[in-house]
């Protein structure tokens, strides 16, 4: 892919990038500051959540569901060692050092992409918000508090804030680059519009017209024009034949007479000797 190129990654272009990044950050700086807090926010929303939850939960009797909407949302503790919905379970090690890199790369990426779509960005803050929170759960406690159970989902996964925030981020995040796409393509439609606009209609291409190494009656060195002139001498060429050879024939016997009775005697006598016989 283009966007992948080598040329993309040479030293010149990744210092304009930097330098770009400087200025839009210098520009910026108060938007970013935003969207630390808000990052902020969403970590402290989900750890106090998991605490307090928890606390409560673990201080009632084993088994215990409290009904917060009664069949609808019920509180019950979990300890999930697998990502959402109990994929990769037991795989704690590599659950942090994938949360781990995905963080930061969407972290650079916020960084430095400051002119994206600004929904685009809330999405993505709300990836890394979730993220970091259950990133936290997996460093100190090697597993992640569930909590939030949804009783009109029978055998649903157990979950809590951080995953919350993470399922409602890709939500986001998917419908937003659909929006994009449309608009880039439209966006495109109307630039190939606008390029048309002058241009005169295209006519049909007649395959005599066609270039001479596509046509292969113009490629050939014989002429394959129609005369209509020299078709019509050929014909009176050919009415002529008959009568040309009769007047060929007397004038043979005018000139040489003596060779013509010569050759009838010779007839006459081989025709004599074939019926003696």
């Amino acid at each position: 892919m283009a966007l992948f190129s080598k040329e993309n990654f040479s030293k010149e272009n990744l210092k304009k990038f930097a330098a770009d990044a400087r200025e839009v950050i210098k520009k910026r700086w108060w938007v970013m500051l935003i969207e630390f807090v808000a990052l902020a926010l969403l970590l402290v929303a989900d750890l106090l959540t998991k605490e307090y939850a928890v606390r409560f939960l673990l201080a009632q009797p084993a088994g215990y569901e409290y009904k917060l909407i009664p069949g609808v949302i019920h509180l019950t503790y979990s300890e999930n060692t697998g990502a959402g919905f109990g994929v990769l379970s037991g795989n704690t090690t590599l659950l942090i050092v994938v949360t781990f890199f995905v963080i930061i790369g969407v972290t650079i990426f916020l960084i430095f992409a400051q002119k994206q779509n600004e929904w685009l960005r809330a999405s993505l803050l709300l990836i890394v918000g979730g993220g970091i929170g259950n990133l936290v759960d997996r460093l100190g406690l090697g597993y992640v508090r569930d909590f939030i159970d949804y009783a009109f989902l029978k055998n649903f996964a157990i979950c809590n804030v951080a995953d919350l925030f993470v399922t409602v981020g890709a939500v986001m995040l998917v419908i937003v680059l659909i929006v994009m796409l449309v608009k880039e393509g439209r966006k495109n439609q109307k630039e190939f519009e606008k390029e048309q606009e002058g241009k005169a209609p295209e006519q049909g291409i007649d395959p005599l017209d066609a270039p001479i190494n596509l046509n292969p009656m113009l490629s050939s060195p014989n002429d394959y024009t129609f005369d209509e002139s020299a078709a019509q001498d050929t014909a009176e060429r050919a009415d002529d034949t008959p009568e040309t050879a009769q007047n060929t024939g007397e004038n043979a016997i005018a000139q040489n007479p003596s060779e013509v009775k010569k050759n009838s005697q010779t007839s006459e006598t081989s025709s004599e000797e074939g019926e003696g016989k």
